[in-house]
């Protein structure tokens, strides 16, 4: 799984590749709907469990994140075999939205 980091001097970080303009946008919509959905979910934790059930609401909220969960480790699987991006147990990729650029975050 990965994210979206900004450029900085960490030293356990590597540059592995870099995606299209194009698969950069698919990401990031990935990743913002992912955000959103997160975000949305921390809003209803004030909200009464019963009212909540009786909406649906977080039932279609559940099945929306597993559909985008699932899209976006499809897309970073996709890419790591196509661009063939370097890989480490523990690592992560991310990538850097501005320049496209693709890292692998050691932990």
């Amino acid at each position: 799984m990965a994210t979206n980091t900004p450029p900085g001097g960490d030293a356990g970080r590597q540059l592995v590749g870099k995606v299209t303009p194009a698969e950069r946008d698919e990401i990031k919509a990935l990743f913002e709907r992912k955000n959103g959905l997160t975000e949305l979910f921390r809003s209803l934790l004030n909200v009464n469990p019963a009212e909540l059930e009786a909406s649906g609401l977080y039932d279609r909220l559940v099945k929306d994140m597993g559909e985008v969960s699932t899209r976006f480790q499809q897309w970073w699987d996709e890419k790591s075999r196509q661009h063939q991006w370097t890989s480490a147990k523990g690592g992560q990729w991310q990538i850097d939205f501005e320049t496209c650029e693709v890292f692998l975050q050691l932990q």
